[in-house]
């Protein structure tokens, strides 16, 4: 997992802390989307969207947990890149494949 770009170690965040700003290519102009895929997880197959923790026109910051996926062997917290305005999302309880929509943000 270390070779997506977006995974961090507990280490990393806490060593980065929350005062950071958010960096330039996460931040969405007003009006622009960005779709959040579906994790290439290498062998995981079976994944399953099991909680959506935000709905369409609910507002997310960089790093809050978006959903949960799971499958027999593992349960992820999925968390944004993006700050905006969630414009779209998933059912729950949907088998994903990798790639697959999970949600739209929009920057506000």
């Amino acid at each position: 997992m270390k070779t997506n770009p977006n995974f961090r170690t507990v280490e990393g965040i806490e060593k980065q802390g929350t005062s950071s700003p958010l960096p330039s290519e996460f931040k969405l102009k007003r009006g622009e989307t960005k779709t959040i895929r579906s994790p290439n997880l290498g062998n995981q197959k079976n994944l399953i969207l099991t909680k959506l923790n935000y709905r369409v026109g609910d507002i997310v910051k960089y790093g809050d947990i978006l959903c949960e996926i799971e499958n027999e062997n593992v349960v992820m917290e999925f968390e944004s890149v993006f700050e905006g305005k969630i414009i779209w999302c998933s059912e729950e309880n949907k088998e994903l494949s990798v790639g697959m929509e999970i949600y739209q943000i929009e920057g506000i």
